[in-house]
């Protein structure tokens, strides 16, 4: 993991301006977690370890690959980001499922035994996500959520409901001529639900100038 000051000109100004006794900027913690595999919601690969690792974050960086090289082995044995990102969501999608299922059987337990009356306003919520994740398939953050929804939303730590980025690691040669045959696909797989942003960087070019 890595801890990374968030550079901002007005944070700057103030520290310009006031000179404070101790100056401390927003920092972003980044976690490394290794690559979520086909059927990682079912225990396959890390599973359901890497899915409770990143219930815990803020926001997901997803780091998929757009560059050909036959001594980088991909676990799928072949390069296609598209299919990764399908992989990536049909896994995320699965395990806020499961979640919500048992959330969902357990208040309709709840309410069927007449335990607590109260409890009708949050199964109603939680059948309404529920809904929204099987029925549509879609990820939490695209859908419009009232007040009351975002607080029950908030109790679950839901995986699809959390902010995303794209990453995608290209050539040193396509960055460098800016111009990759995936990055279009990616941005319009991306565009088509929730217009987040897509990153192109090349981490044999970072290396390369590091070294």
């Amino acid at each position: 993991s890595s801890r990374v000051a968030v550079p901002d000109a007005r944070f700057d100004w103030l520290v310009e301006h006031f000179k404070p006794a101790s100056v401390v900027p927003a920092f972003l913690n980044v976690t490394d977690i290794a690559g979520l595999v086909r059927g990682a919601a079912e225990g396959e690969g890390l599973g359901n370890a890497f899915l409770s690792h990143i219930q815990a974050v803020d926001g997901i960086i997803h780091l998929v690959r757009g560059f050909d090289d036959p001594d980088v082995v991909h676990v799928e044995n072949s390069v296609d980001p598209i299919r990764d990102l399908e992989i990536i969501h049909g896994e995320l999608l699965a395990k806020d499922i499961a979640y919500v299922n048992t959330r969902f059987a357990q208040l309709e337990n709840v309410i069927a035994k007449g335990i607590d009356k109260s409890k009708k306003a949050e199964f109603e919520i939680v059948t309404k996500i529920r809904d929204f994740l099987v029925n549509e398939g879609k990820e939490i953050r695209m859908g419009t959520w009232s007040p009351l929804e975002i607080e029950v939303l908030n109790t679950m730590q839901l995986l699809t409901a959390k902010t995303a980025v794209y990453l995608v690691n290209i050539s040193k040669e396509d960055f460098l001529r800016q111009k990759n045959k995936w990055l279009p696909k990616v941005k319009a797989w991306v565009d088509e639900r929730t217009s987040e942003p897509v990153i192109p960087f090349s981490a044999a070019f970072e290396a390369a100038i590091f070294d």
